[in-house]
């Protein structure tokens, strides 16, 4: 799945969760950000394919290139799974694992960049904006769109504060 669907569902899980910021940045990384193993691919592709593959939209998104490393295959819950059982979270092989189901639906069932992963996307993102508008609500500070476009603001704002200990 693109990047995009990645966070949007790591972020409606983190939600329905209610993880706390320092459980959301490890959900977060394994649940997106493994996806920065492509960068790594990158020299290898283009190796392999030429410079010009990297701008062919339909070379770029084929699923058998050189994109993923061992974080994308089941064989990483052998680094993922001592991860989770050392931190005492399962955060990282949910987060990791619902990464690997996304990408094998994509590959398997719904193609790559097709209609059905952009309704996918839509659903999810409307799922994550519904549950944060009803959180705005019940903090009494929503009537209002540009309400909660600043209760929205105010809580990336909050993330990026340090924590008083």
């Amino acid at each position: 799945m693109i990047a995009v669907t990645h966070l949007v569902v790591s972020l409606l899980l983190i939600e329905l969760m209610h993880l706390d910021r320092n459980d959301a940045f490890v959900a977060l990384v394994f649940g997106v950000f493994i996806d920065l193993d492509h960068l790594f691919g990158l020299r290898d592709y283009v190796r392999a394919n030429g410079v010009t593959a990297v701008f062919d939209l339909g070379d770029i998104v084929n699923p058998g290139g050189h994109w993923k490393s061992l974080m994308h295959s089941p064989v990483a819950v052998m680094v993922v799974g001592p991860v989770s059982i050392a931190s005492r979270l399962a955060v990282p092989l949910l987060f990791w694992g619902t990464h690997l189901l996304m990408d094998i639906a994509q590959v398997q069932v719904l193609g790559v960049l097709s209609s059905q992963e952009s309704v996918f996307l839509f659903l999810a993102a409307a799922g994550l904006v519904t549950i944060r508008y009803a959180r705005c609500i019940a903090t009494g500070s929503a009537s209002t769109l540009a309400e909660y476009l600043r209760f929205e603001i105010g809580g990336m704002k909050a993330w990026t504060r340090p924590r008083m200990m």
